[in-house]
């Protein structure tokens, strides 16, 4: 799996000239893989907290599906994207475009 992750976060980072880190962690926001210029490891939990809490909006009790939002949060010089696929939760860094 953690090669899997790798070329994951590879292929995010040379496919967008933009993606400046990517964050990898297991639901409870142990960090299985980061990469870039300054993304902390203790980036993790909140980037599974940002996914737990996103969706809330859109689960209905007793719903047999659950839905995955994506989570976009913009800041002045940066774009943070964040979703869960599957069993991890992403987050892309973003450099704003410009």
């Amino acid at each position: 799996m953690e090669a899997e992750i790798d070329n994951i976060i590879d292929s995010l980072i040379e496919s967008d000239r933009t993606v400046f880190g990517v964050v990898v962690t297991d639901d409870s926001g142990l960090c299985l893989a980061t990469r870039g210029d300054n993304i902390p490891e203790e980036a993790a939990g909140l980037v599974a907290a940002i996914a737990n809490r996103s969706e809330n909006f859109l689960s209905q009790p007793n719903a047999e599906v659950v839905y995955s939002p994506v989570a976009k949060i913009e800041a002045e010089n940066m774009v943070v994207l964040v979703r869960r696929i599957d069993t991890v939760v992403v987050g892309i860094f973003k450099h704003r475009d410009t």
